[in-house]
């Protein structure tokens, strides 16, 4: 179930709710004040007709030896509706007194009420002698019957001159008219309609704030699901100052520090990266020349051998060593040395394809592998680049200074491993060495 859905069902119970509440206790109250009034006037009117009774005859034996109480009523009743209403009081005007027996006429023509479709009257009043035994029990007691105690606190007397004949107890049995059932009845539907109604405006409210609410955090739900996605930095709208725009709010910071530190961690991540293949180059290179080291080129060539067997390509291996390069440090300084060897690795490695591996090997020995490169490419490559470092203005460096450089290259992948085959192109340098120098000598 959806938000929405939940806050216009609360909305909803919530109406219905208060409205039953307020509807029933308005109910109950108004009801229990209607009986409580209608009860009152009843017993007015039943203790004024008790006593018209009795006054009219003397006493009970004898009203009811003349004139049943219910006949004596009804009669009264007729009576009552059958004179004409006084003329309006005037100031200073005394009401003439009604005749013997006769209840006052109400001001405003008011009526008692009117007794049931078969003849009831709407009300049972308890009636007891002087001596508090019963005459009338109201379906509670039977006549004869001693009224216990906590009927008698409430009793009326009823006399005849100065003679108490009788008392009439409040209590009894009280039962609405037609014309008070519609009444009630009417009241009933009136609170139906106002539960009715306010279901119908609780319905309403809910809709409208649960789609303003759905609204604002759909557009939360939607930010969440684009952070979710990689997106950190978003923005949603602010509107009002409740607890959503509180969320909303709060919600934008923490997406722009999440943005901001994420982009701050991205590019320490970036300059650890850099760092670690800095690192990793310096690790597989040498400090003077930029070359690979020995280390690597070892790896490599592994590698490399490895491929051209699996796959019948072929692969020339190549070492090559500065002649006389003792002397020249000896004459012309180790600063020169360096400066020989820095230039030499230049020269190599302007003239490598991207697929060939150079290094410096130790001292003044520097290795080649040539990938897809048979022995006798492999040789002229290595004699273009025994010219251009003979060919090099060496005297920028010194005046007196020359260099050459002897290599012998090698390409039989019978030797088994890389290794093998460096051995053999070692051999190779040595006997360009021995036949003097400044030479390639490859088998």
């Amino acid at each position: 179930m959806s938000l929405r859905t939940k806050f216009m069902l609360a909305l909803l119970l919530t109406g219905l709710a208060a409205v039953a509440m307020v509807g029933g206790l308005a109910y109950v109250g108004m009801t229990k004040k209607v009986d409580i009034i209608r009860r009152q006037s009843a017993a007015n009117h039943f203790y004024e007709g008790m006593s018209s009774y009795l006054q009219k005859y003397g006493s009970w034996q004898a009203a009811t030896a003349a004139e049943p109480f219910d006949s004596f009523m009804h009669s009264r009743q007729d009576a009552q509706r059958n004179r004409p209403p006084p003329p309006p009081e005037q100031d200073g005007e005394e009401r003439p007194e009604p005749p013997p027996g006769e209840e006052p006429q109400r001001p405003g023509g008011g009526r008692p009420p009117p007794p049931r479709a078969n003849g009831e009257p709407p009300f049972h009043f308890i009636v007891a002698d002087e001596q508090f035994r019963v005459l009338l029990g109201a379906g509670a007691y039977r006549p004869g019957e001693v009224l216990p105690e906590s009927a008698r606190k409430d009793a009326h007397a009823v006399k005849v001159g100065d003679r108490v004949v009788a008392y009439v107890s409040p209590e009894g049995v009280f039962t609405p008219s037609k014309q008070e059932q519609q009444y009630i009845d009417a009241m009933r539907e009136a609170l139906l309609a106002g539960v009715t109604g306010a279901a119908a405006l609780a319905l309403v409210l809910g809709v409208l704030l649960s789609r303003g609410l759905s609204r604002k955090l759909s557009h939360l739900t939607s930010a969440v699901r684009a952070m979710h996605s990689g997106s950190l930095l978003q923005r949603v709208p602010v509107e009002g100052k409740d607890e959503v725009a509180a969320l909303a709010s709060a919600f934008n910071d923490m997406s722009e520090q999440l943005a901001r530190s994420h982009e701050e961690l991205k590019e320490s991540h970036q300059t650890i990266l850099a760092q670690a293949e800095q690192m990793r180059e310096l690790s597989v290179r040498d400090a003077l020349t930029k070359l690979h080291n020995r280390r690597h080129f070892d790896e490599q060539a592994t590698t490399l051998f490895s491929h051209a067997v699996r796959h019948k390509r072929p692969l020339s291996v190549v070492i090559g060593d500065i002649d006389f390069f003792k002397r020249i440090n000896d004459q012309f300084s180790h600063a020169t040395g360096d400066a020989v060897l820095r230039q030499v690795g230049e020269i190599l490695r302007s003239h490598m394809r991207l697929s060939d591996l150079v290094a410096r090997y130790g001292g003044e020995e520097f290795v080649i592998a040539f990938p897809e490169t048979e022995l006798p490419q492999a040789a002229a490559l290595c004699d273009k680049l025994r010219n251009m470092i003979e060919g090099f203005p060496w005297h920028e460096v010194h005046p007196d200074l020359k260099v050459t450089m002897s290599m012998g290259v090698y390409a039989d992948l019978a030797a088994g491993t890389a290794e093998a085959m460096l051995q053999k192109a070692d051999a190779l340098l040595y006997r360009a060495k021995q036949t003097g120098r400044n030479r390639v000598c490859f088998a």
